[in-house]
């Protein structure tokens, strides 16, 4: 079994996947585009083309199953923070490495479940050490580039006369129609616990639950605006 994933194909993974290489931690290259796929196994890696939305296909390739690491370090964002989401919710006990931006964007995949951000503006970096409680390798990129997003994140209630009520969170199709994360839902209940996202959840909405909701801006604002109009 691999000991540790590395999600996504960028600049940051083929560093990632060099030093790995070089320090014999077996590992394995999971990407969401069939051409870094090939790209990847060209370059003598043990890659392969998930569906990142499918819990079971993180735990086909170690979730759950003797895996130490994830590293999520694909260009996009939307995705990293998904599965950071999803392989948290799958094991608690995951160490989970997250690329971040910014400080905002390091609050949301904390918040999704990462363990450590890779930061280059507040990290630096020439050196990145000692990432894990156990190091899996001593240095883990020389340099590193990330570009900013638009990505943010908010809390909305869910009103009495939504279209939403009593429609289960799986089959609400919010990410496929506004191109969104729901990160969780919590009732209105402040007693209530929150409950993270992940598409086996058939709780339904009630009017007064809280919606955490990730996305660009303006898809958040057509999503409020249907939500509330």
């Amino acid at each position: 079994m691999h000991e540790i994933i590395l999600f996504g194909y960028s600049k940051s993974a083929k560093e990632i996947a060099c030093l790995l290489q070089k320090n014999d931690k077996p590992f394995v290259i999971l990407t969401t585009k069939q051409e870094m796929t090939d790209v990847a196994i060209a370059d003598g890696y043990d890659a392969y083309y998930i569906n990142y939305n499918n819990d079971d296909e993180l735990i086909k390739y170690g979730i759950t199953k003797g895996t130490k690491a994830l590293f999520c370090v694909s260009e996009d964002a939307n995705r990293n923070l998904f599965v950071t989401l999803s392989a948290r919710a799958l094991d608690a006990s995951l160490f989970i490495l997250s690329l971040a931006a910014d400080e905002a964007e390091e609050q949301k995949m904390l918040l999704a479940g990462a363990n450590k951000n890779i930061n280059p503006y507040t990290v630096g970096a020439n050196r990145i050490y000692r990432l894990i409680k156990k190091p899996v390798v001593y240095r883990i990129l020389d340099e590193m580039l990330f570009q900013k997003n638009q990505i943010k994140i908010v809390e909305l209630s869910i009103p009495e006369n939504s279209s939403l009520i009593n429609v289960p969170l799986f089959n609400a199709h919010i990410e496929a129609n506004y191109d969104l994360m729901v990160l969780g839902i919590q009732g209105a209940k402040r007693t209530s616990r929150f409950r993270f996202h992940t598409y086996k959840i058939r709780r339904k909405i009630q009017a007064g639950d809280i919606l955490v909701i990730i996305g660009e801006e303006k898809n958040i604002e057509k999503f409020k605006k249907d939500l509330y109009t």
